[in-house]
Parts: C-alpha cells; structure tokens; sequence
C-alpha cells in the first residue's frame, strides 16, 4: 500500500509507463464515490493491498466499467464491460481537490499501454488463501468481484468464465520488496 497526497493518505497508485489513451467522456455512477475498499466480503477484507485504505470510493488501478448509459463505475465480475482503469482515487484527498466529485468524470486509461498498480487481489474469492505467489509473468488479468485487478485464482471457482474479459497480461510480479504490478493492457 503506498501514500498518495499532500497528507499523506493511503489509496492507489496507477504508474504510467507508456500510455494508451485517456478518457474522460463517461461520467461515474455516485456507488463509485463511496465504495468501500476494505470492508465487505471476506476477499476484500484480507486483501494486504487495501488492508489501511479507509477512503471511500474507487481507486487508481480500480478497473472502469459501463454501468449504464454514459455511466461508469467499479467492476465486480470477470465478464463485466471493462472499459479501463481508473487514473486517479475517485472521492480525491481530504483539503485537495476533488476533480471526479465535482466533475461526474472519472480519468480511466484504455487502448493498451505499459501500467504498474499497487493495488490488486492478494487472496482468493473466498479470502482463506493467499494468491500473491500466482502473480507471474504471462498470467492474465482479470476483473474481480471487489473491482481490483486479479489473476483467475482470485476469481469464484479459481477459473476464469469463457466469456471472461482479458484486461492485460502481467509483465513484472509484484514481490515483497516491490509490491507494484507491471502489465501491459489490452482493452
């Protein structure tokens, strides 16, 4: 988990290495400012990732999908439409701005590109085990069901769907030294 702000709270961080493409026609669905990031199901409750994140809403690296017309928000199945990851924390820091809230936009990349993320899925869907070792090179990504990017044993069952959407494909695992995930993105 990394600090983001001038004080110093924690939330996501999405590095971009080379850029796809940013968008910001879509507007963002209210559940996307208020979502939680570590209370819920048990998956969500064990992620290491979000373990000290207490703000609410989406956060960089969270996966974007269609919700309705012109709406997106968080995902929360492998087969949803993704369109992208979110740039930035939605709901923003406390005395910064707020540029999502203000604006109904949410900055999401698309249309490939060369990412790290500090915050995925660090255990299975039922949150007993641990699926950090699983992160490796070549491995897929995938959707969860908390909206976090995770490989297919993150996922109910531990297989991802034939209808499951691709997002990209890991280039560097995170490790203990360096939590962050390289991946190329395929949306």
């Amino acid at each position: 988990m990394a600090s983001t702000g001038y004080l110093s709270q924690p939330g996501g961080i999405l590095r971009i290495l080379y850029l796809g493409v940013r968008n910001t026609i879509e507007g963002i669905e209210d559940a996307a400012l208020i979502k939680s990031n570590n209370i819920g199901n048990a998956q969500l409750v064990a992620n290491t990732q979000t373990a000290g994140v207490n703000k609410l809403g989406c956060l960089a690296g969270t996966v974007a999908v269609m919700k309705g017309n012109a709406v997106t928000g968080a995902g929360a199945a492998p087969n949803d439409p993704v369109v992208g990851l979110y740039v930035n924390d939605l709901a923003g820091n406390a005395y910064e701005s707020s540029s999502a809230a203000s604006s109904d936009k949410g900055v999401y990349v698309h249309a490939f590109g060369t990412y790290e993320a500090n915050i995925y899925e660090t255990h299975n869907y039922s949150g007993a085990g641990s699926i950090l070792a699983n992160y490796t090179v070549g491995k897929n990504l995938y959707c969860s069901r908390n909206g976090y990017l995770t490989v297919e044993e993150g996922l109910n069952g531990g297989t991802a769907p034939s209808d499951a959407v691709i997002i990209g494909i890991i280039t560097q695992a995170p490790t203990a030294s360096d939590p962050f995930m390289r991946f190329n993105l395929r949306i």
